[in-house]
């Protein structure tokens, strides 16, 4: 039985001797064809606000299950879901404060994000492509960067009011030290999840 999902993690299936390679499918309910569906959630991390915490995105389960006993504590960590933030964007502007999906995927092959392309390098299939996404640079919080796919979703029973919490923005380049061209400091950054085919 698998407890934790970690991005592309080895598993082999001993009954159908089967080995695949697990990595999380942002902005979605669902795999892409190809890949097979291990489980759907809610994608959850830190408070934008808060300098403490993990600094992970994480793919919630929909379906939690609890230790036995109803062990507690008060001093936690906390978790909070994750909303859009794309009301200053000139795409995804109906996605804005709604709540974000997930999906744990197995591929075939090693699976990996590339950012700054949308299209996989050769020797590699496309499992999806999208935008790269993060917390605001002037939060508190530092966060991970993921790939959103560029046909997102919003999460089941997802609300449009102003939650806060985890929060996702567009990703762009500075120029300087990241040399533009080839980057461009006007335009999102766009990335791919490939995976390695045999």
């Amino acid at each position: 039985m698998l407890f934790c999902i970690k991005d592309n993690i080895q598993l082999t299936d001993k009954v159908n001797d089967k080995v695949g390679f697990v990595y999380t499918h942002w902005g979605r309910d669902s795999c892409p064809t190809g890949s097979s569906f291990i489980y759907d959630g809610f994608v959850a991390g830190s408070h934008y606000t808060h300098t403490g915490s993990g600094v992970n995105y994480l793919c919630l389960s929909k379906e939690p299950r609890w230790a036995n006993g109803n062990p507690t504590a008060s001093s936690v960590g906390i978790i909070h879901g994750s909303e859009y933030e794309t009301s200053s964007a000139n795409i995804w502007t109906h996605l804005h404060d709604n709540e974000v999906p997930c999906t744990a995927c197995r591929s075939r092959g090693p699976t990996m994000m590339i950012p700054g392309r949308n299209i996989c390098y050769e020797g590699w299939k496309l499992e999806y492509h999208g935008y790269l996404m993060t917390s605001y640079h002037a939060h508190a919080g530092s966060k991970e960067f993921i790939c959103v796919d560029s046909d997102a979703t919003v999460a089941e029973g997802s609300n449009s009011g102003d939650q806060t919490g985890a929060l996702l923005y567009f990703v762009k380049a500075v120029c300087g030290s990241l040399k533009c061209p080839p980057y461009d400091g006007n335009k999102l950054i766009t990335c791919a999840v490939c995976s390695q085919t045999k």
